[in-house]
Parts: structure tokens; C-alpha cells; sequence
């Protein structure tokens, strides 16, 4: 499992796994947002759907 998280406003969404999540980040403070979770995949989907750039769908 995979997040995008933002940190900032200011700064662009990461995409990471669970494991570091959990290690960087208190799920219970408000310091950050969990904006998508899903395979490393569908978080690239995501971002360049959200970014406005339709990802390119295999045949």
C-alpha cells in the first residue's frame, strides 16, 4: 500500500509506502493530508489525473 501525501500548500504531494508512512508521520496529528492510497500505480494515476495530465492508457 501506497500514500500521496501533502505536507505544504507550498511543497508538491509524495508518493510513499506504508512502511515509511507509519515511521514519518503520526496518522492522528493534523500536520500533514492523506490525499490518495492505493498501489504505486494507481498514486501515479492519480496525481497526473489530479495535475491535469491524463495518463496513458496501455492497449
Amino acid at each position: 500500500m501506497y500514500y500521496v501525501v501533502r505536507d505544504s500548500e507550498k511543497l508538491p504531494s509524495s508518493i510513499i509506502h506504508e512502511d515509511n508512512y507509519f515511521a514519518w508521520y503520526n496518522p492522528m496529528k493534523k500536520d500533514h493530508h492523506v490525499e490518495f492510497r492505493g498501489s504505486m500505480n494507481q498514486c501515479y494515476d492519480f496525481m497526473a489525473i489530479r495535475d491535469g495530465k491524463k495518463a496513458a492508457s496501455a492497449p
